[in-house]
Formats: structure tokens, sequence, C-alpha cells
């Protein structure tokens, strides 16, 4: 060992460990176990002057210069090829310092690491001459996890949408297995787990994703073998599973029932693996996780699919509502001493939420200085199951809440068994027929201050559960009101588990306030609890539920032999900010959920204020007695009916049979006349020459600018286009483009993207959200392209989950029409365009019939004329 090693005293940069060398080899270094063991080669006599690393992985090679060894832009060059060699054998950055000055290098590349602005990253890096040395532990942080050898740019807070990855690999998975929905998503979040563990670099670099990712690419069979024989394992070490057997994963494509490896399946693995790869190339790693990633992560998927997971699975909207309501997201809150529970939790939405919206309970589980990690509150998560599928959502619950404390966990990746503990003691599986059910609380000191819930809506078979519960002993006699549906259990459980003034949130169907046969019950409520809301939502809320449901706000009484004599907040919610007819749920302005929690709130502080119910029409205060002596709690039905359809923004008409077949007629023949527009008989093989908008030779892609809406005016010479392309977002003097001699196509890289012709001699300017193909050759038909790019899009299906990027747009492929001479051929391409511009208009034309006649079977009243 050589004496610079002896010597050498290491410095903490927070979660990073800087070793000073400068006399030591590479092979040195390797032999002292500082750098991965490999065959560095020539590089083996060369000596690094620092070390900046985490746990076992090397995180930065630094290179230390006199100030006059840097005074111009040579000498900067000349000390960055010194050692971009020996940083790119070990790490991704490269950090050239004469402690005063310093420059970050990209060492894939050698490209200088610019910062969001574009601009070069310029933090001194001096681990010795400054106490406080958290902005150089986040630099290095945020740099790691967004360089690669396409990117040298901060990306700052990474992946706002978990369906770029997580959409793609579900999707590879499924069509090659044709598992049940369920199993691919298991194996989707396996997946992101080990790259995320990785990432954080909890796993150590010889099991971790890079080293199986290399073994993959040139034996698949082997890098599965490894992975489950050594990677999943020590997954499994690192998080042991709990009492109940479940733990953070539980993928069953890749390995057997038996944990064996599934080498018919090393194929798929190797696939699964690039497109994790490719990710972290486009988008950097995983290490810094968005709060909306966390949000968003299940519900890609369970928006679509029934099976996964349930179909009751809530909306994260409305989760978020409902802790707002509740007044967590307060950084006032006292959650000291709190017990809070979800009974039926699912994959832990409503718990985990709080952490995101509320940052001290986040915090609250930072390891305190012996590494215990001790919350001052409880949270409970808790379902049921028996077989080894049934285990799935507490799986992935344990997965998500992991997720959730990403960050926690980068600054103290040493303490997963802690972390482990804290996964298992927060979500619990009952393997038994009553589940939650036959989880009675005895004693106030065991019940809850809150319980947020989705409970689950069954009618049909409850009563097999219902006999369960009277034959068991420890159950008997604790379900006295005998209600129809588990949703009555439930809220029966709920009131039963609250402490004394706790408070319960609830998604209820309006079967349960609505029948006759839930009058006990609802007067069970009132008699151990103060109703305190009533919120209806929109039917459609659930992904794939239309049941109407409502938010019942309750709290247990101090005293249940006083009556209530408080009024009740009732609302009607008739839209949460999401398009509820579409499959896709995509975003919309309109959302009156904000309202709801601010009125709540503000009726929760002072349910006597008069004020309160002027303050919107969507907001009635209702006296107890409509409640309590009523025939029902379907607060809708309290609006009158005229104004709850205005408010739903539908109007009461009335249609003839006569009208309605008109209507249908209508339809009919539409789609008639554009079938008659569609080619007949067998269609002629088309002679094209593929190009690729890559092609610098026919066409030039380039992307916008940030533009504000301060940088711009209502009115002007040169108008803006963001991410809607054919609306500009304002208008501007000048514009930084230059030529406009040849026609352009914009399109929108956010959402469902659509395209815009530009003709040439029109001059406009592009934000960062919009894109542009420049066509460079007049053999190239403009109106063709477009047509060409709508057919690749709906064969590709770009949105949100799968951005329309830069890189994306490059790899597009476009077939053109080429004649018997393989020329361009300009008539056919125009041909085809007209098709397609006819084929839309029809289409379009369909479209508004259709939606109109959906109109009129919903909202018309159909008379008898």
């Amino acid at each position: 060992m050589s004496e610079d090693l002896l010597q050498t005293e290491p410095k903490q940069i927070g979660k990073y460990t800087y070793y000073r060398l400068g006399n030591s080899t590479l092979q040195q270094l390797q032999t002292a176990g500082l750098i991965p063991l490999g065959d560095y080669g020539v590089l083996k006599d060369k000596k690094p002057d620092g070390l900046l690393k985490h746990h076992d992985s090397v995180k930065a090679v630094v290179e230390y210069k006199q100030p006059s060894q840097l005074r111009t832009d040579k000498q900067v060059q000349k000390a960055i090829d010194q050692e971009i060699e020996v940083a790119r054998a070990l790490c991704k950055i490269l950090i050239v310092t004469d402690s005063t000055r310093t420059f970050w290098i990209n060492a894939a590349n050698g490209d200088r690491i610019a910062d969001q602005e574009s601009e070069p990253v310029t933090a001194v890096f001096h681990p010795f001459g400054a106490n406080d040395t958290t902005e150089i532990e986040n630099l290095v942080h945020e740099i790691d996890a967004s360089i690669s050898e396409t990117n040298s740019s901060i990306r700052g807070t990474l992946l706002t949408d978990p369906t770029p990855l997580a959409k793609r690999l579900w999707q590879t998975i499924w069509v090659a297995t044709g598992k049940s929905p369920v199993k691919c998503l298991y194996n989707v979040v396996e997946l992101f787990i080990f790259k995320f563990l990785s990432d954080l670099d909890v796993l150590p670099s010889d099991i971790g994703f890079s080293r199986v990712l290399e073994k993959s690419l040139s034996d698949p069979t082997d890098a599965l073998g490894y992975y489950a024989r050594n990677s999943r394992v020590r997954i499994y070490e690192l998080f042991p599973s709990a009492a109940d057997g479940t733990t953070i994963i539980n993928g069953t494509i890749f390995v057997t029932e038996q944990n064996e490896p599934n080498l018919s399946q090393a194929i798929l693995f190797q696939r699964c693996l690039k497109h994790l790869d490719d990710h972290s190339q486009e988008f950097g790693g995983l290490t810094r996780i968005s709060k909306q990633f966390k949000t968003k992560l299940y519900e890609s998927f369970l928006n679509e699919e029934v099976e996964a997971l349930g179909q009751y699975f809530t909306p994260r909207k409305i989760i978020q509502s409902m802790i707002r309501m509740a007044g967590i997201d307060d950084p006032a809150y006292s959650f000291t001493h709190k017990r809070i529970c979800d009974p039926f939790c699912g994959v832990g939405g409503f718990l985990l939420e709080m952490l995101n919206l509320n940052d001290s309970m986040m915090q609250a589980y930072v390891p305190d200085a012996s590494g215990a990690i001790k919350p001052e509150f409880d949270l409970h998560g808790f379902d049921k199951g028996f077989e080894r599928d049934d285990e799935r959502t507490i799986i992935l619950a344990k997965a998500n809440m992991l997720i959730y404390l990403a960050e926690v966990l980068f600054q103290h990746a040493d303490r997963t068994r802690q972390f482990s503990d804290i996964f298992n003691s927060t979500f619990s599986l009952f393997r038994n027929n009553l589940g939650t059910f036959g989880h009675i609380i005895e004693g106030e000191a065991g019940k809850y201050d809150l319980i947020m819930t989705n409970p689950p809506y069954v009618t049909s078979g409850s009563s097999i559960i219902k006999e369960e519960i009277a034959s068991t002993p420890h159950t008997a006699g604790m379900y006295p009101i005998n209600g129809l549906g588990l949703e009555s259990l439930a809220l029966e459980w709920i009131v039963r588990s609250l402490r004394k003034g706790g408070r319960a949130f609830v998604i209820v169907p309006d079967g349960i306030l609505g029948r006759t046969h839930g009058k006990g019950l609802r007067d069970h409520i009132l008699a151990e609890c103060t109703l305190d809301a009533v919120v209806s939502l929109p039917q459609r809320t659930f992904f794939a539920n239309f049941e109407h449901t409502y938010i019942l706000v309750l709290t247990k009484k101090m005293d249940r032999n006083r009556a209530q004599t408080q009024p009740v907040f009732t609302y009607l919610v008739s839209s949460i900010g999401e398009q509820l007819t579409s499959v896709a749920r995509r975003e919309i302005d309109a959302n009156d959920l904000p309202e709801t929690e601010r009125l709540f709130r503000s009726f929760m502080a002072n349910r006597t204020n008069p004020e309160l119910a002027g303050m919107s029409p969507r907001c009635k205060i209702q006296p107890i007695e409509m409640f309590r002596d009523g025939p029902h709690w379907v607060v809708d039905r309290y609006w009158p009916t005229e104004e709850r359809r205005e408010l739903d923004g539908t109007t009461i008409e009335t249609v003839s049979p006569a009208e309605l077949r008109t209507a249908i007629n209508d339809l009919s023949a539409s789609i008639s006349e554009w079938e008659e527009t569609q080619p007949r008989g067998e269609s002629q093989t088309e002679s094209t020459r593929v190009v690729t908008l890559a092609d610098g030779d026919i066409f030039e892609l380039f992307i916008g600018r940030r533009v504000t809406k301060a940088q711009v005016t209502p009115t002007g010479d040169v108008p803006v286009y963001s991410a809607n392309v054919h609306v500009p977002m304002g208008y501007q003097a000048t514009t930084r483009i230059t030529d406009f001699d040849k026609p352009s196509i914009l399109w929108g890289i956010d959402g469902r993207f659509d395209f815009n012709l530009i003709p040439s001699d029109v001059r406009f300017e592009t934000t960062d959200h919009c894109g542009t193909i420049r066509i460079k050759d007049e053999r190239i038909v403009p109106e063709y392209v477009v047509y060409a790019l709508h057919e690749h899009r709906r064969n590709e299906d770009y949105d949100r989950s799968f951005r329309a990027s830069l890189a994306n747009m490059n790899r597009i492929s476009l077939p053109i029409p080429v004649d018997d001479n393989g020329d361009y051929d300009a008539d056919r391409q125009r041909e085809l365009a007209t098709q397609f511009r006819v084929r839309q208009d029809k289409i379009d034309e369909i479209d508004k019939i259709h939606s109109a006649l959906n109109d009129q079977v919903s909202n018309f009243v159909v008379t008898s004329r």
C-alpha cells in the first residue's frame, strides 16, 4: 500500500466520502479496495488527485492544478485531457479545480456540465476549505442523476410522469407473455425497484443494474440467472419480509415460484433492461423522483385495467382533496401522537399522499443519531388475501412507500433494515376471509384519530362474510346493524375504531345513503358520530366504476348521549379536473375540488357562518334534521332539478321519438357516406422510399426556446406557438428563427401532440414545448408529410406518457411514394394527402353527429309525441 493511502484522511461531503490522493496508482487503489476490480490496461499507472465516493461507487475523479495552470482555455483543456480517460473508466464526472475555479466535465463525452439555464456549472469544489459542504453534496447528486453519454445538462426534478418508462415496460412484458395485467405490473415494479436501488447505490455495483445490463448484452441467460441468484436475493436481504410474508418485490415472470430464474424469459429480461437504460440515457437516473411520479406510478395502469388491483382504485385528485379537507397539508398540522389508518388500503394512496403533501411528516422518517426511525405518529394500512397473487396490493404498497421516501432513503442508504421495518409496520396483510373486519380494536388507546379510506362496495355474496363474523367468537356481536353489503360493515368498523373526537373521511356509494334498508346504519352513524359533511362526486369519478359516490365526513362523539344540533356541509362536485369520459383521463381546467376544500375548512372553523352558503351555488349548509328525519342522504336531490342540471352543464330539453330517429339516421348516413370514400377491393402495393426525420438532407428538426407568458403580448407581428400548435400563446415583435424560405410543420411535445403546417415565407416563433420540422427537399410535399405523421402517431400513440421529444421524433421513419424510376412521386403524395383531408373532414362530421346524439340520449327527456 502506498504511503499516500496510509496518510490520507477521508473527508465527508454529506453522504459522499472524499479521498485526497495524488501518489497512488489505479493498480494500488484497486488493491486497497478504493476502486472496483477490473483490467485498467494502460491506465493502471495513472494517479488521480482525488476520488469522491458513495459506498463502493466512485462518483467523481478530481484533478487539482495550480491557478497558473488554468488561466487559458488551452490549459483547461489540457488538464481535462490529462484525466478524462481515468474518469471515464471509473465514473461519470471529472472535476478540474485550483480551489478557486472549478470545471465540471461529463466524463462520457468530455463536455462541460451545464445547469438548468444552459450555463456552465462553476461551483467551486474545495471540500477542505468550507465547513458547509451541502451545496457540493446536492450538486454532485443533481449531476449524477442527470448526465449521460448524450446529455450534459442538469435536468432538475426528474420523471414528472411515470408512464414513459413504466408503460413501455408493462406493454413489452404483456405482449411477450400474455400474462394478466396484474402479474405484468408486479414485474414492472420489481424492475423499477431494481433500477431505483441501483441508482441509489443501495445495491453494490457488482450486483447492480449496470453490471446485470452489461452481462445481458453478451449473454441474456447468464444475466437473468445472475440477477435472480444475486441481485434479487440481496434485495430480499436488505428488505426482509414481515410476519405476513410480504416484502417490496414479488415478480413471477422472470423467476419461478421457487425464486429460480425463468430462463425462457431471458431475452424479454434483456429487452426490459434496455428500456430502463434507454430511459436513463434520455431522462437521467431514478435517484430523484418528483411528487407527481410517486402519485401516478400505479394510476397510469389502473385507469385502464379493471383487474389491476380492484375496480374501485381511488383517483389521486380525490385522495389529495380529502387530505386537504382534513388539513393535513397545512404545515401547522399537529401529527404528534396521531394514529392514522386506512383499513382498506390497496396500494397505500391515502397514507402515502399525506407524506407528499406534508414535508414535516416526510421528514419524520429521517433516522436519528442512533440510526433509528421513530416517527411521532402511526400509519396503518390493512388489506387481505390468501394466495401469492392476493399479496399484490400490500407488496405494491410497500414498494410505493419506498418510492415516496426516495430522498430520505438516498441520504440514509445504509439503513435499509430500519426502512424495511417501517414498511412492514405500516402495511399489513390479513390472510383470512374476514380481513380487516376480523381486526377488532379494543380500548380507546388503540383506536384511531383519523381514518381515510375507500372501502369495497360489494352487496352480492356479502352474506358469507356476515355468517363468518357471527360464527367467529371475537367478532360475534361486533357488527349489530347488519346493513346491506360490505360497505355497511366497513362503516360499522370505522365508527367502532375511531377514538372519541377522531374523524373519518370515507368514500361511499349512493345506495348506502339512499336505500331504505340503510336507515338503520344511518341512524347508528348519527348516534355515534357527528355528521360533518356529505360531498357528491360526479359519476365516472372512478376508473372502472360508474357508481355515484360521495365523501362522508364523520367525527366520533365525545358523548354519544348528546344529539347533534350542528348543520351539515353539502357540496355538489361536477368536475375533478379530469376528463371523466376519456380513458386517458386528460387534465382539464374545470375543477370543483379546490372550492370544496376551501369552503369545507371554513365551515369546520365556523359552522354557523351565515355567509358560507352564499359563497357558491354548489354549497348548501343543511340542518341536521334533514338527515335525521329525512328518508335519505343523497344530497344531490337537495338541489332543485333545474339548478342541478345547470351546475352540471346540462339543460332540460325534450325530443320526440321522430327527432331521435332522425339523429340516428343522420349518423348512419354519414357513416355510409364515409365508407363509400374508402378504397375498395385489394389494395395495390405502394412503391415507397423510407426516410427518417433525422435525414439532414431532407429535414431539419429543432425545439423552441423557453418563453413565458410575460414575454408575449395579445397582438403582434410574430405568433408564438407552444404545446397547442394551432393557436398561438401570444405574439412577439421579432423571432430568433432566421430561415422561413421552406415550409415547416410544428408539433407539440407534450400531450397527444398534433401538427400544424406553416407555409414558406410565414414568420413564427416556438417555445420549448413546440418542435419544428423544416422540409428542405422541394420534392417532398408538406401536406403529405402531415398525413404520414398522423399515420405514424396513430400507430405509436405518442402522448404525455411517451413524449414526442426531439430524440424520439428523429427516430421516426416515413414512407414516401416513388414513381417507376425511383424518384419521389409528388402527384401521388398530393393524392394521398387529399384523401386524408377528406377522410378527416368526414370523421369530424361523424364525431359531431355522434356527440349530439350522445347528448340527446344522456340529457334529453324523450316525449311521447
